[in-house]
Parts: C-alpha cells; structure tokens; sequence
C-alpha cells in the first residue's frame, strides 16, 4: 500500500492521544498512535474529573451518553480539616452547572478510555498501536521517523507528543534543537521544564458505608490535602503531600515509601463518620505513588515535532484541569491544521500544506493556548497551596474566604467567560448539549441538513 502524502503519528496513547485519534479520524486524515503499554486500555490508574469544556468535547464526538453512564456527577465537596472538624461546603461544580450546563463527572481513567476506544471505527482502531516504545525520533525536509524499543519504525508527515509528563518526545525534541546549526529561531526547552512541589498517594477501595456514591470530600491542613471521588463499587483517594524541598528530579516510589506515607498521614480521616486513609490503603484494590509535577514548557514544537497534554504543560490534579486541557490542546491543534488544509484546498482538493504552514499552524496552537494553560496552572497550584495551609495567608483563605458560597459564586462568575470561550472542532458536526448562562463564543457545527 502507498503511503499516504500527510500521516500523523501520535506518540503516547492515553486520553489525550486517544482524543488525537478521534479528531483525526474525524478530519480523514492517516495516522497511528504508538503507545508504551502493553495494552491500549488498561486497568490502571486513578480517577479522572470531567469538566465541561472536555466533556463539550466528548459530546461533539458522539461519546457523552456513554460517558455519563460509566461516571457520577459533582455538585459540591464537603471539606473539613485533618480533626475532622467542618470548613465548609463548595459549591464550584453546582456553579459550573448554572453557568455551562453540566456538573462536572468523576470517572475513572479504565473507563474514559474504554469509551474513548469503542467509540472509534473499526478503521481507526486498526492505527492503535500498543507496546510500541519510542526511543528515537528524526525530523527532516521531507517528513518524520520513529523508531520503537521493538526494532520497528515508522514514517509520517509530524509527530504529535501526547506522551505524558516525562515525555520521551520532548526530551528527543530538545536534543535535536540542540544538535541543531544555532539560529536565533531555535527554540530550546529546558532539560527538567517543571518543579515538583508536591508529592500524591492515590488509592482505590470497595465503596463502604459511611461513604455512598456520588460522595465527593476533601481534608485540609499543614502540608497535606486529600481528595475523595466516590463511585457505585470503588472510591478513589488522592492525597497530595508538600515536600520538605521542591525538586526537579524524578522519581519513582516502591512499597516502602508508600507505607512511610502511610505511617505520617494514615490518620487522617476521609469523611465524617471516622474512615482514614490507613483504612482505605489497608483494604486498597490499587494503590500507587508519584510527584506532581508543575510547569509550562517554554516551546512546544520544533520543526516537524509538537507537543500536547502534560508532555507541554503539567497542573497539579486539585482542580482537575490537567486532562481537559490536554482535551482542549488537541481542539485547537486540529483547528489550526484544519485552517492550514482549508487555505491549500481553496485551489486545489487534493493539495496538502507545506512545511511552511505546517509550522505556522504549531505557532498558531501555542499561541491560542499558552496564556490560558499558564491561568489553569496558577490556578490549581492555589488550590493545593490552599489545601495544604501552606503559610498563615493560605491558611486564612482556605478557612474564611474559600468556605463563603457568595464569594465562591462570585469568583465562578468572573472566570466564567474564559471558560465560555473554549474552543471546539470546527470541523466536526454534532448537537449543543450544554446549555448554561454564559453562552459559549464557539458553537458547535450543526448538522447539515
């Protein structure tokens, strides 16, 4: 088979890659998704929150009657403090409901991405290609080369880095900006781009009483928050801890250090009734350790090579902003190629866009989104430091401002435009099913008739 004159290849298969199948799918573009596991859907994971703008997305792709039956809806967190004592109710998701038409949706990652899958054609389906570990990838005149730890290769037109936050993309991308002949357009990302401030526990257990469906806690104090999203069968626990020291260095934690955590915050109850997180662990399903890395890469492409999700930007989870705004990245990456497609195909429908317009459509991507990834980072990185109490102001913020619904309406309704602004394909046809009183700036398509 000759291959086709424009192929994306999409490192990296979680959400955000697999968001990157549908829009190309949808675009009829060829393209293939490598990724690292052994499996493209795997049960492995802790739980992700669906905001409106990423589930605006979904919707548009057909995915949302799927996704609210496999996930439950947020309408507030109850919050107390480490002795168990009230901080309060906030009503952040009730108020995403009033002004953009849905509540937030916990779901767990298994679940968006069996759904993510399924939804797919079979032909597209064919293009996901799991236990492929890219360990080298080459840009030139005429296109791009991956090569995997499996001795295969494969040739495209760009490469799309959905890889995560320790992104083998990005690393590979800045080597070969710096083997590059020095120009002043060079863009060269730093080595270690985030800072890890803190680190996280998450674990999954049987949903118990006193815990119920649909039950949504948080626990604040000095230098630890947690997290609780409960579902019909299982419950999921994030626990986010300061470090002594912000680090840029990697890590990886094994059993013992997960039961060294435990040992300092095992006794911190989850939700009134007594539940701790020792109890949680002790009858966990699953169970893992990492560092939550923050930051914004500097430059998200070179060359032939751009990035999207963490492998660019890395939030911390308390907002649950990182995967919807990978969501949203793939949306305006696509519309910008969509834009570039458009321009050649005015004169001639089988035409594809030279490099030079290619690259022009990457600068119009980070452009579009930068200002907007560097607001949710600051925005999540408050409220963890809020959480965790991390000086007397936070500590003051947290218990006497965060916890006053007017004041938590009143700052809903001022970002509220931002978020009505949101983009979506521009492309892809669908129904509005999100209905709020902000009106979003970008319909969706409707159906032709």
């Amino acid at each position: 088979m000759t291959p086709s004159p424009f192929r994306v290849i999409v490192v990296g298969g979680g959400p955000v890659g697999m968001t990157a199948a549908h829009a190309l799918s949808r675009a009829n573009l060829d393209f293939i998704v490598l990724e690292r596991r052994a499996k493209m859907v795997e049960d492995a994971g802790s739980n992700l929150v669906l905001l409106p703008i990423g589930l605006r997305v979904l919707g548009q792709l057909g995915l949302l009657p799927k996704i609210e039956s496999v996930s439950s809806p947020m309408s507030r967190f109850r919050r107390m403090d480490h002795n168990g004592r009230d901080l309060g109710d906030t009503l952040w998701f009730t108020y995403f409901k009033e002004n953009h038409g849905a509540y937030p949706r916990v779901i767990s990652r298994h679940d968006l991405m069996q759904t993510l899958h399924d939804g797919l054609p079979a032909e597209a389906k064919a293009k996901l290609l799991p236990g492929k570990k890219v360990i080298d990838v080459s840009s030139g005149p005429d296109g791009v080369s991956v090569t995997c730890a499996d001795g295969t290769s494969y040739t495209g037109t760009v490469i799309v880095g959905a890889d995560g936050a320790h992104s083998r993309v990005r690393d590979l991308m800045r080597t070969a900006a710096l083997q590059a002949p020095p120009t002043t357009e060079n863009k060269i990302n730093e080595a270690e781009p985030f800072l890890t401030t803190y680190r996280a526990m998450w674990v999954r257990f049987p949903t118990v009483p006193p815990i119920k469906a649909g039950d949504a806690s948080e626990t604040h104090g000095y230098n630890c928050t947690l997290q609780l999203f409960a579902g019909e069968g299982t419950s999921v626990i994030g626990v986010y801890e300061r470090m002594e020291k912000p680090t840029r260095e990697g890590v990886r934690y094994n059993q013992a250090d997960e039961e060294k955590f435990i040992e300092r915050w095992g006794h911190l109850p989850i939700i009134e009734g007594g539940l701790t997180i020792k109890e949680a662990y002790t009858n966990r399903t699953q169970a893992g350790m990492v560092n939550l890395e923050e930051g914004v890469v500097d430059h998200w492409s070179w060359d032939r090579i751009v990035l999207v999700g963490d492998a660019a930007h890395k939030f911390t989870p308390s907002t649950g902003a990182g995967c919807n705004n990978g969501i949203v990245d793939v949306v305006a990456l696509s519309n910008e190629m969509y834009h570039a497609f458009k321009a050649v195909r005015a004169s001639d429908p089988e035409a594809f866009p030279t490099k030079e317009q290619v690259f022009a459509a990457f600068e119009g991507y980070q452009l579009a989104r930068f200002e907007t990834v560097k607001a949710g980072l600051a925005g999540a990185s408050q409220a963890t430091g809020a959480a965790t109490w991390a000086d007397t102001t936070h500590k003051f913020v947290d218990r006497h401002i965060l916890s006053k619904q007017s004041l938590q309406k009143f700052f809903a309704n001022r970002n509220a435009p931002a978020l009505a602004r949101t983009p979506v394909f521009e492309y892809v046809e669908g129904e509005e099913q999100m209905v709020g009183k902000f009106p979003w700036a970008h319909p969706i398509k409707p159906a032709s008739s």
